[in-house]
């Protein structure tokens, strides 16, 4: 009963500094938003409600990103104050590892991560969508603008198809460098290669390519029909041309299932994916960070000698800063493909996590 209580008192302490911590960072990032884009706002003539809009979608980024700065804040304050005050010499006096007391907060430091994973498979995508069409369209005020070429067009069509075309020409309807896949329950099933498409008929007409079929009931001698074509003509495929004019999601506009599809799609067209693999892998390793901030962050406050609140401030600015910047060091070098994608996405949180267990074995129990 006593380290429930002891539990409940640490809990309240963090959260306490967390939602104030992250409701600070929203307030100071928002104020430096509207100050950033004033002109803007006064040249459009931006009305209070779209501006209301456009930051209520863009809120949830907002708190997504912001979340590990306010965890490493709460943490230094939290335990800081304790360590200030003599409690946490107290509770090790009682018997109490440091490890014991810290672990209420690590066990809700995992849970804000997997609750932020959530939250960008779900909320995100759509938010970051909806805000971009809002400053598109209601702020900057411009129409879909006419447009003759899209390149790298990606469009999940019916029947669970995925289509990709290099290049599409919405004045002819007609597409070069062009892939086609339908599964079915998670299996490849058939896809069309083809240089080049265009609409005829109400169909797509398909030029000097190959059409594969890939069947489970096959034998293993023959498990795929490979039927090479001069043209193909299909009008099962109901996806239009007006699909392809549409603006490409960003990967931040993607949950993570959609954007390894569209890897594989890119991959299978024989484009570079690099920058999508390095964005797909951030999807996990970034939210982690939460965990992390606080492992590392606890040791510093435990210190009685860093209790301060304005050295505490000071510590969590060069810390952010810290990981800041490694972590879009690592995010770049996995852009332009001179790491893996894989090590570029978990860079910073593997460096973060090693100085966080150091600086954990190294401080008094």
């Amino acid at each position: 009963m006593k380290m429930k209580t002891l539990d409940k008192y640490l809990l309240k302490k963090f959260l306490n500094f967390l939602l104030f911590s992250l409701l600070a960072c929203w307030v100071i990032w928002l104020v430096v938003d509207v100050i950033e884009h004033i002109d803007l706002f006064i040249d459009r003539e931006v009305g209070i409600l779209t501006l209301a809009k456009y930051y209520f979608f863009y809120t949830p980024f907002i708190v997504f990103f912001l979340l590990p700065v306010a965890v490493l804040l709460s943490t230094l304050f939290s335990l800081g104050l304790l360590a200030k005050n003599n409690e946490l010499t107290a509770m090790k006096a009682t018997g109490i590892s440091l490890y014991r007391i810290l672990a209420p907060l690590l066990f809700l430091g995992f849970f804000l991560s997997l609750l932020t994973v959530g939250v960008n498979e779900t909320i995100l995508p759509v938010t970051n969508q909806k805000k971009e069409k809002t400053q598109r369209v209601e702020i900057k005020k411009k129409e879909i603008q006419e447009q003759t070429l899209f390149n790298n067009v990606f469009v999940q069509g019916e029947d669970n198809r995925i289509i990709f075309i290099r290049t599409f020409n919405s004045e002819k309807n007609e597409g070069k460098d062009v892939l086609v896949q339908r599964f079915e329950r998670g299996k490849l099933k058939e896809q069309i290669e083809a240089e080049k498409i265009v609409w005829k008929d109400n169909g797509w007409l398909f030029e000097n390519g190959r059409y594969r079929i890939f069947s489970d009931s096959l034998s293993s001698e023959h498990e795929e029909k490979y039927l090479p074509f001069d043209s193909f003509l299909r009008f099962d495929l109901k996806t239009e041309p007006l699909s392809f004019t549409r603006t490409q999601k960003k990967p931040e506009e993607m949950n993570f299932r959609e954007l390894s599809r569209y890897v594989d799609v890119k991959k299978k067209a024989g484009q570079k994916v690099s920058m999508e693999l390095t964005e797909l892998y951030l999807k996990f390793s970034y939210p982690l960070i939460n965990l992390i901030i606080l492992i590392f962050g606890a040791p510093l406050a435990a210190s009685p000698k860093r209790s301060g609140l304005a050295i505490g401030f000071a510590i969590a600015l060069a810390i952010t800063f810290a990981y800041w910047f490694l972590l879009q060091t690592f995010r770049s070098f996995g852009h332009a493909a001179q790491i893996h994608p894989l090590l570029s996405a978990w860079a910073a949180n593997i460096i973060f996590m090693a100085l966080g267990i150091f600086l954990l074995l190294k401080t008094k129990k």
